[in-house]
């Protein structure tokens, strides 16, 4: 098959290829001339993808920019004491729900774990609780002074 295609205009050789290479210059031309007449649509559509890329920087930038400013400060004696409460109310329904749980766990099937495995992680929840409570709470210049005075 003789093809002249996308050659320059002035010498124009006929070149021999074959079937496969023949059709996948045509299919080629054939894309080039609908993404010709395409582009103006899709370079709005890509426009308004970028903005949103932007916008999506700029926003996930912002959030990690407070996240990384974010620190807590020391609670009052009050917001100590109400949370305390809540902490132990919470302690006290979790404790009488495992309690029950376990109860039936122990008269139940010998392969049933779910209540026990349940009652490790609202432990563990509760624990990380009242880690983040102990150690977010501690003014940082108070901490210092605390600890020099320790020292002497």
């Amino acid at each position: 098959m003789l093809v002249s295609y996308r050659q320059p205009l002035i010498h124009r050789q006929p070149l021999r290829v074959g079937w496969a290479r023949y059709y996948r210059l045509w299919v080629d031309h054939q894309l080039v001339r609908l993404r010709e007449e395409t582009r103006p649509g899709w370079s709005a559509l890509a426009a308004a993808a970028s903005e949103v890329v932007w916008v999506g920087r700029l926003t996930a930038g912002a959030a990690a920019l407070r996240a990384v400013r974010m620190r807590p400060g020391p609670w009052t004696d009050g917001k100590l004491f109400v949370l305390l409460c809540v902490v132990a109310l919470g302690s006290l329904a979790v404790a009488g729900l495992l309690g029950f749980a376990l109860s039936r766990w122990v008269a139940s099937d010998a392969g049933d774990v779910l209540p026990a495995a349940g009652g490790a992680v609202a432990v563990g929840g509760v624990l990380s609780v009242l880690v983040f409570l102990v150690f977010a709470s501690v003014d940082g210049d108070r901490a210092g002074a605390d600890r020099a005075r320790g020292r002497r």
